[in-house]
C-alpha cells in the first residue's frame, strides 16, 4: 500500500512540474531537481500518516422477512395496522384515493385536491366528505406555486384553482359553493349545517363572517411587516371574539355539542395560524392560557380521527406557506420559535423528546405522545 502511495506521489510530482513550470525557464536537470524535492516531500507526508486500521464486518442484522414479522407483531400487539392501512373503508389517511365508508352506494365525487394536504381550501372539503361519510374518490393535482398542472385539469378548470368537485360528471370550484352543493345534495349524510330558515342558521352564517375577518387579520400581521401593535392588538381582538362565540353554545364546538361546517371552515386557518404566527412572530395562539375556549377546541378537534387524518403539523405550515403568500414578515419575537422548530437552537431536536401535551412547545398536540407506538410508525 506504501509503495503504490510513493508510486502515485512520484507520478502526481512529475504532472505537476510538466504541467505548471514553464518549459522554457527549465533545463531537464531543473525539472528533474523539482521532482525529486516534491517527491521527496510526499514521501514524508505519507510516511508519517499514521496506517488505517483493519476493518472487519459481520452481517447480524435480521433478514428482511424476520423484520417484516416483527413489525406484523408489534402491529398486532399494539392494535394497530401501519403496513396496509384500510385506505377505502379505514380512518381518514392521506394516501386514500378512493372512499366507500364500506358503502355499496354509486359513488357521484370526485375530489381533486393537492398532493401534499397543504392547500387549506382543499382541506375544507376534504374533512366536509370524511365527517359526512359521502362515498369519494381523489385525484391529485400540484397547487400552481409547486409547478405547472396537467393539461387534462386545465381542459376542465381553466383557472387551475383547487379544490374542485365532479358530482354526477358537473364540475364545481370555490370551496364555499362546493360544502353547500355538498350539504344540499346530500342530506341524509350527517348535516352539518343548520336549515335555511331555522333559528340557528343566520348565527352560522355570522360565524362564517367571522372566519372571514380572522382571516384576513391573521394574513394582514403575518405577510407585512408595517403596524406590528396594531396588527398584533387588530387580530387579538378578533381571537377575543372568536372564544367568545365559542363559549356562546357551550362550546366545545362553534355550533354547541357537535361538529358544525362552521368547525370545519375555521380549521384550516386557525391550524396554520397557531404554527405560523409562533414562528414568524413568537405569539402563541394556542398553549398560552389566552385564549381558553380556542385551547378547547382545538382539544375537541384533534378527538376526531377524521380531522387528524388531514391535519398538518407546525414545520410543515411554516415552511409551505412563504410560497403560497408570497412571503412570511419574520420578526425578533419569532427567531426564538424558528430555531427551535427547525432545529437549530442546538437543543430542541435532541433526543429523547420531551412528551407531547395540548401545551407543549412550540407545539401543541393534545392526543399527546405514545412512544411504543410512534416509534413503530416511524419504522
Amino acid at each position: 500500500m506504501l509503495c503504490r502511495a510513493n508510486s502515485t506521489a512520484a507520478r502526481q510530482s512529475r504532472s505537476f512540474t510538466q504541467r505548471y513550470l514553464p518549459r522554457t525557464a527549465l533545463s531537464r536537470r531543473t525539472v528533474a531537481v523539482h521532482a525529486g524535492m516534491l517527491d521527496s516531500m510526499l514521501k514524508k507526508a505519507v510516511g508519517k500518516a499514521a496506517k488505517p486500521a483493519a476493518l472487519s464486518f459481520s452481517n447480524n442484522a435480521p433478514s428482511w422477512e424476520v423484520l417484516t414479522n416483527m413489525v406484523k407483531a408489534q402491529e398486532a400487539e399494539f392494535g394497530v395496522n401501519f403496513s396496509a392501512p384500510a385506505l377505502e373503508n379505514g380512518p381518514t389517511h392521506p394516501l386514500a384515493l378512493k372512499r366507500t365508508f364500506g358503502s355499496t352506494e354509486p359513488i357521484r365525487v370526485k375530489l381533486y385536491r393537492d398532493h401534499a394536504g397543504w392547500c387549506p381550501y382543499c382541506q375544507k372539503v376534504w374533512l366536509q366528505l370524511e365527517e359526512k361519510r359521502i362515498p369519494y374518490t381523489i385525484e391529485k393535482i400540484n397547487m400552481r406555486c409547486y409547478g405547472d398542472k396537467p393539461a387534462a385539469f386545465l381542459a376542465k378548470v381553466p383557472s387551475g384553482l383547487l379544490p374542485v368537485l365532479e358530482i354526477d360528471g358537473r364540475v364545481v370550484t370555490e370551496s364555499a359553493a362546493i360544502m353547500a352543493l355538498l350539504e344540499e345534495q346530500f342530506p341524509d349524510h350527517k348535516p352539518l349545517m343548520p336549515a335555511a330558515g331555522s333559528p340557528q342558521r343566520p348565527r352560522a352564517d355570522q360565524l362564517m363572517r367571522l372566519e372571514r375577518r380572522f382571516f384576513s387579520d391573521w394574513l394582514n400581521w403575518l405577510c407585512s411587516g408595517w403596524n406590528q401593535a396594531a396588527a398584533q392588538a387588530q387580530l387579538e381582538r378578533t381571537l377575543q371574539a372568536i372564544c367568545k362565540e365559542l363559549e356562546a353554545d357551550g362550546g366545545p364546538y362553534f355550533m354547541g355539542a357537535d361538529i358544525s361546517l362552521v368547525d370545519i371552515t375555521f380549521c384550516p386557518m386557525l391550524e396554520r395560524a397557531a404554527a405560523s404566527l409562533a414562528y414568524y412572530k413568537g405569539f402563541v395562539m394556542r398553549g398560552s392560557g389566552k385564549f381558553p375556549a380556542l385551547e378547547a377546541w382545538f382539544d375537541a378537534m384533534e378527538s376526531r380521527p377524521t380531522y387528524l387524518g388531514t391535519k398538518s403539523d407546525h414545520y410543515t405550515h411554516c415552511h409551505d406557506l412563504p410560497p403560497q403568500l408570497g412571503g412570511c414578515h419574520m420578526t425578533p419575537g419569532g427567531e426564538p420559535v424558528a430555531a427551535a422548530l427547525d432545529g437549530q437552537d442546538g437543543v430542541s431536536w435532541r433526543l429523547p423528546l420531551p412528551p407531547l401535551s395540548g401545551t407543549s412547545a412550540p407545539e401543541a398536540y393534545s392526543p399527546g405522545d405514545n412512544p411504543p407506538v410512534d416509534r413503530l410508525e416511524a419504522a
